[in-house]
């Protein structure tokens, strides 16, 4: 039989909260944690609309739904990529209007003149987009083959029972009847695993 000690400690640990045990709230805990981890506060600036990081995040999302946090990593890549992408885009019009404003007027060249008086920005915003794209595709390419690769074989519910360690979940009315339960439980288990070192003795209380 377990010792007082053992009961004690199994009392404790029962009563401690192991996370949500429902299934509604495993569910909900399960989609908290696949959550897009762009927070639209942080990824829109002057000009751009949160809304519209928004209405991106989700159209993403109904068509790649994750099902991994990797999955949910390299979906937020692609998510931010495109918006870095749409953000450069409007940056090259502001920057050839502004710098043809800046050009001699009436001459007929003023984009060749805007051009080349800064043609070091238009190369830098260049390489700017050429790595966006480049990781865009890198991190959808990634995702799909992630989402297309075979899933785990589900587990049974027996593997389920024996990874549980118990039958049924312990609540915090543990009683002593409840740890001998357990106790015989664990010892059945590890018979019918094929587990031949024996589990320790119990002693008997001083």
């Amino acid at each position: 039989m377990p010792t007082q000690k053992q009961i004690e400690a199994n009392r404790r640990n029962a009563q401690q909260s192991t996370g949500p045990r429902s299934e509604e709230g495993k569910r909900a805990s399960s989609q908290n944690a696949l959550r897009s981890g762009l927070d639209a506060e942080s990824q829109f600036v002057t000009g751009e609309s949160r809304e519209e990081f928004a209405q991106l995040q989700a159209e993403y999302y109904g068509q790649f739904p994750p099902t991994t946090a990797e999955q949910r990593y390299h979906l937020d890549k692609v998510i931010r990529n495109e918006w870095f992408l749409r953000r450069f885009f409007r940056v090259e019009s502001h920057l050839w209007e502004y710098h043809s404003m800046l050009a001699e007027r009436g001459s007929g060249v003023e984009l060749g003149e805007a051009f080349t008086r800064a043609s070091p920005i238009f190369m830098r915003l260049h390489r700017r987009i050429s790595h966006a794209e480049k990781s865009h595709k890198e991190a959808l390419a990634e995702l799909k083959r992630l989402q297309q690769a075979p899933q785990p074989t589900e587990t049974k519910p027996e593997t389920q029972q024996l990874g549980s360690f118990l039958p049924t979940p312990l609540g915090p009315e543990l009683t002593d009847f409840d740890i001998a339960r357990m106790d015989l439980f664990l010892r059945n288990a590890a018979a019918k695993a094929g587990i031949t070192e024996p589990l320790p003795p119990e002693s008997d209380p001083e």
